[in-house]
């Protein structure tokens, strides 16, 4: 990406390595100590999003995309409701949802057909529509390949009608990816409780496009900000960050197999998302289909390091391992992420600590950033903290009362209380997690019942196993084998060449390296 310079001002003030820095993306997220919404808020957050403008990519001077994730601004839509000759009462209604829906570019000329379209199956599906209107929006403030790019953005306002109010917001979720799969339309957001609002731009450009943004009755308890800098796909509005819960800098680079174990979870990914996007999309479903919280799901899709656990807590460690088995570490690399979903916030960091994200506070907000110098130092509290490598933190935001904060051992607490809340973590299992490897012959008779093991759970040997299933069915018995000393493919001479070591990830200078310190016991010094 191309970048343009930074205004002399600031570059004068910066330590000559800072001055090249070029390669990551802005991160910010603000939440209220108190819990209560305020118009500051938003103002502020944007306001530390444009002096991390020179972590943002350019093109041509235009912004690779900004945005926000705030809550639902009730006292606007107050407003809105009532010059619609609505009930202005309906906004602060626990029922109320916004959909934020952005038709793309080349589908403008159809958008009022799609947007009524989408009205009717909602209607169709049991929600009550209050409001369609095409957003209020200042297109002459985009450049010309923003303009190109620009979607017709449309805010669609209701609430649940004949869906039940405990699925509301699953339903919610569900509608919008049935919407998006049929309709090739993006909705940056689809809640009872948030509203994304984003632009391919700068942080300036931001409040300027979206007017409503400087509308001093917008209000919210969390703001999450994010400027991006393009790497791995093109800047396009549909790609800005934040999506529906996360705003992250750098990348995954383990994205083809995350991919591949979130469909076998059922998860609907569009294969013309970006890494974040499907990351975004599996936290999103894990939230609303397997019923965990967002911290949950976090500690699901980012699993800690052993080192990183709670030590001499048995319950924890072997918790963790369980969840390690059941999905795995299939989104690494170099990420510091920022997610928020109903009443929870997360902040994390990969595992190497290669994306900084700190952590602090002011006199009225708790907030993680990319840097720390974010607020003037007048409104800092203390000195912010960086988060060390794997380490997460977690706010809990009850309205009206102060934000909970939770370290990184109060969050393996609280997913540890929730897994035996729902006992997912049985005492005969705790003993043994790791299977026994073993070859059985193929029978062909029905699965055989669990075997009890004082009072249920799984058999503690292969004999009491085999006792079991003599007695189930004493004329298929499977038999257990043990490993055979050689296997064919180990007799097969390796032919060691380029091929066959780039399969199995070496490089013919990882033999040196290895040799020498074989030899030498020190590390191979070159260049």
């Amino acid at each position: 990406m191309e970048d343009s310079s930074l205004p002399q001002d600031i570059t004068a003030f910066l330590h000559p390595i800072d001055r090249n820095e070029r390669d990551a993306c802005a991160l910010i997220c603000a939440v209220r100590k108190g819990g209560q919404p305020t118009h500051g808020n938003v103002k502020r957050t944007i306001e530390a999003l444009s002096r991390m403008g020179h972590r943002s990519g350019f093109i041509d001077g235009e912004g690779d995309g900004v945005g926000i994730l705030t809550d639902i601004p009730r006292q606007l839509w107050m407003k809105k409701l009532a010059a619609s000759r609505l009930p202005s009462a309906l906004a602060t209604n626990p029922d109320f949802w916004v959909a934020h829906l952005m038709i793309p570019a080349e589908q403008r000329p159809q958008a009022v057909e799609i947007k009524s379209r989408i009205v009717q199956v909602l209607s169709e599906a049991g929600l009550e529509v209050l409001i369609a209107r095409q957003a209020d929006v200042r297109s002459y403030e985009l450049g010309p390949h923003a303009a190109r790019n620009e979607p017709d953005f449309w805010q669609i306002a209701g609430i649940r009608g004949a869906v039940m109010a405990e699925n509301l917001e699953s339903y919610l979720f569900n509608m919008q990816v049935r919407l998006e799969s049929d309709f090739g339309v993006h909705f940056p957001s689809f809640s009872t409780h948030s509203a994304v609002y984003k632009v391919q731009g700068t942080a300036e450009i931001l409040r300027r496009y979206y007017p409503e943004l400087r509308d001093p009755t917008f209000a919210s308890t969390v703001t999450l900000g994010h400027a991006r800098y393009s790497t791995n796909t093109n800047p396009i509005f549909e790609r800005v960050q934040p999506f529906c819960l996360i705003g992250h800098n750098g990348e995954f680079n383990t994205i083809s197999r995350f991919r591949m174990e979130s469909a076998m979870l059922g998860i609907e990914l569009d294969p013309g998302n970006s890494d974040s996007q499907d990351v975004d999309r599996a936290l999103h479903t894990l939230v609303h289909n397997f019923g965990l919280d967002l911290i949950e799901a976090m500690e699901l899709v980012f699993p800690p390091h052993d080192h990183d656990l709670v030590q001499h807590v048995d319950s924890i460690q072997q918790m963790y391992a369980q969840m390690r088995r059941s999905f795995g570490p299939f989104a690494q690399g170099p990420a510091a992420l920022v997610a928020r979903f109903g009443d929870q916030c997360v902040f994390s960091v990969d595992a190497l600590g290669l994306r900084p994200l700190w952590f602090g506070e002011t006199e009225k907000e708790y907030f993680a950033s990319s840097e720390r110098g974010v607020y003037p130092l007048t409104m800092m509290s203390g000195n912010p903290k960086p988060l060390g490598p794997g380490e997460k933190i977690a706010l809990k935001i009850t309205p009206g009362r102060a934000v909970e904060v939770l370290d990184y051992p109060a969050i393996q607490y609280h997913v540890w209380q929730r897994f035996e809340e729902r006992g997912w973590y049985h005492a005969q299992d705790r003993d043994d997690f790791s299977p026994k490897p073993a070859f059985h012959q193929p029978v062909s008779h029905s699965q055989y019942p669990r075997v009890p093991q004082n009072g249920g759970g799984r058999a503690s040997s292969l004999s009491e196993l085999a006792q079991v299933a003599v007695a189930a069915a004493p004329v298929a018995v499977p038999v257990v084998y043990p490993f055979p000393e050689s296997l064919p493919w180990q007799d097969r001479p390796a032919i060691l060449n380029t091929s066959t070591m780039a399969a199995l990830g070496w490089e013919r200078y990882h033999i040196s390296i290895v040799q020498t310190m074989a030899e030498t016991a020190k590390e191979q010094i070159g260049s």
